[in-house]
């Protein structure tokens, strides 16, 4: 500001010096001129008037010594006299302007300057009164010629100018900037300064208002922002469009193994070195999106790359890690399940179509076509089961045809339970009874019964000749509690935490001799059965097994 003020002080001065002088310069040149041209003609008047009394024009001239040139001239040009010069050696002056105006008109004027044009000649012509011509010169410097030697004292009086400007505009700028200076932004319009700068304090007033509610705004969603990724179960990364981490959730920090604060702007490769994934990022930053697999540990996670689009052009990527290690699991499940159903379907039709084969060839004999029939129709009857178990997990998978719950009294579905197993279990010595006390939950009836029926099933068919089978119903801390415990083979250790998984076998040649499979049951799903009725009713089930002491299976509702 102070180089601004200083300029237009001083373009002012210069300016304001310049045409003073060239005013005054003028205005004086000209009164000087004119007083020059008013002595030469009064000069002319007089040398003319004593001229005409002399009968010889020349004896005026002898030690004639005027301060102007004077120059005498016949009517036809030749000089007579020349105060200056030798008349002898002159040019005619006939053509001469002042000369050919005195010669018609009695008197002529003109101004000639030098090649310089810093000197000016004044000729005045009077015509006398015997024809000749006199003229009088008178040379003096010209305006251009009185400004230049006036130049000196100009350039003094604008070096002089230039630093008054100068430190003048050091003290206007100071004097005008402190006030700006020492301005309170916050607080604009308690400012209290030049009535010019209100209008911008006013709306400094108005912006910083508006500031302010942006700023609120911007924090909330800031916040919200950073509530809503902390809080999220997926990943997600925001990536610059060079790879750099501009920020990272906590999600995504533990998929990778992230521990402690992640460094601003730090490269990708730091968290993340897997050429899959630099791969899906390198095409979003090339405008394409794309995911990948990516296995971390036990658990599975699908990895989303998308560019970030504004004005047609990348400026960053997103990355989201969604876990789909349920949904892997439940597709490796279902892959095994249906190998599971191939082969448990396969082995009695196997068997069926062999026994057919035998009697349609005639090869059985007739008294053991009746064995052969038993047998086909056993196998028939396991393939029945089978089917049945199998259409029973899918509705409980899909929890179709479940009806409404309703509140479902335990004892006499248990004791009910109990008396169709009694033949079962009389024939095998084994001493089956159900204890407790009432007890109702709210259930489906068809899948409680289901649930109590693959249970006590288990115990009557794993239990040996003398053993027993309790089932006891109670309550425990206020929840309903139904335990189908045995004295039975019992399950090995290593073997328990499968046993509710589908067609899982303890003992496949023992499963055999049973007549259907370990403690999962005849057909391999009674206990995978149990654990789905058991989840439908957000129930808990607890095993309880040592071999050749017995199980215990508690349902806790």
């Amino acid at each position: 500001m102070t180089q601004r003020i200083f300029r237009n002080i001083l373009l002012t001065a210069v300016l304001a010096l310049l045409l003073s002088s060239a005013l005054l310069v003028g205005t004086l040149y000209n009164a000087y001129e004119g007083r020059i041209s008013a002595e030469l003609r009064t000069e002319a008047e007089y040398i003319v008037r004593a001229l005409d009394m002399l009968p010889d024009d020349r004896t005026y001239f002898i030690d004639f010594a005027p301060d102007n040139r004077v120059t005498l001239i016949a009517p036809d040009g030749s000089v007579l006299y020349d105060s200056d010069a030798d008349e002898a050696r002159m040019d005619s002056h006939a053509q001469r302007p002042e000369v050919r105006a005195a010669l018609a008109e009695g008197i002529g004027e003109s101004t000639r300057y030098s090649d310089t044009l810093s000197e000016v000649t004044i000729y005045y012509a009077r015509r006398t009164d015997d024809g000749n011509v006199l003229r009088i010169a008178s040379t003096r410097s010209s305006a251009l010629g009185v400004f230049l030697s006036v130049a000196p004292q100009i350039i003094i009086s604008l070096l002089t100018v230039a630093a008054l400007s100068l430190l003048i505009a050091r003290y206007a700028s100071r004097q005008i900037v402190q006030p700006i200076n020492d301005l309170n932004l916050d607080e604009p319009l308690e400012n209290d300064v030049y009535d010019e700068l209100a209008p911008l304090l006013t709306r400094m007033d108005k912006q910083h208002g508006q500031i302010r509610r942006q700023m609120h705004d911007l924090a909330r969603a800031h916040a919200d922002l950073n509530a809503i990724m902390a809080n999220m179960r997926e990943g997600l990364i925001l990536l610059s469009k060079e790879s750099r981490i501009l920020s990272i959730n906590h999600s995504a920090q533990t998929i990778f193994g992230v521990k402690g604060v992640v460094a601003p702007d730090a490269e990708l490769l730091t968290i993340c070195r897997d050429a899959s994934v630099m791969e899906i990022v390198k095409a979003a930053q090339q405008g394409d999106s794309g995911d990948v697999v990516l296995p971390r540990g036990s658990r599975t996670y699908r990895i989303f790359a998308s560019p970030v689009l504004r004005e047609d052009k990348v400026r960053g990527v997103v990355l989201l890690a969604l876990d789909i290690s349920a949904r892997y699991a439940a597709e490796a499940s279902r892959r095994e399940f249906t190998a599971n159903v191939s082969h448990e379907l396969k082995t009695p039709l196997t068997s069926i179509s062999g026994y057919a084969e035998i009697i349609e060839s005639g090869i059985a004999k007739t008294e053991d076509v009746p064995a052969f029939a038993g047998k086909i129709r056993a196998e028939a009857k396991r393939l029945v089961a089978l089917v049945n178990d199998i259409l029973a997990l899918s509705r409980l998978d899909e929890k179709q045809g479940m009806g409404a719950k309703e509140p479902v009294a335990l004892l006499p579905m248990l004791e009910g339970l109990a008396d169709s197993f009694a033949p079962i279990a009389a024939e095998k010595d084994i001493a089956l009874s159900v204890e407790g006390c009432e007890a109702a939950v709210a259930g489906y009836p068809v899948l409680l019964r289901e649930l109590f029926h693959n249970l006590i099933d288990n115990a009557v068919k794993y239990t040996p000749a003398g053993g027993s089978v309790t089932v006891r119903l109670s309550r425990q801390s206020g929840r309903v509690c139904c335990t189908v415990a045995d004295t039975g083979i019992g399950i090995p250790q290593a073997h328990q935490p499968h046993v509710f998984e589908r067609f899982y076998r303890v003992d496949k040649s023992h499963s055999r001799q049973t007549g259907g499979g370990s403690p999962a049951g005849g057909t391999g799903l009674g206990l995978a059965i149990v654990k789905h009725v058991a989840e439908v009713h957000q129930a808990q089930v607890q095993l309880d097994s040592s071999p050749g002491k017995g199980t215990s299976v508690t349902v806790r509702f």
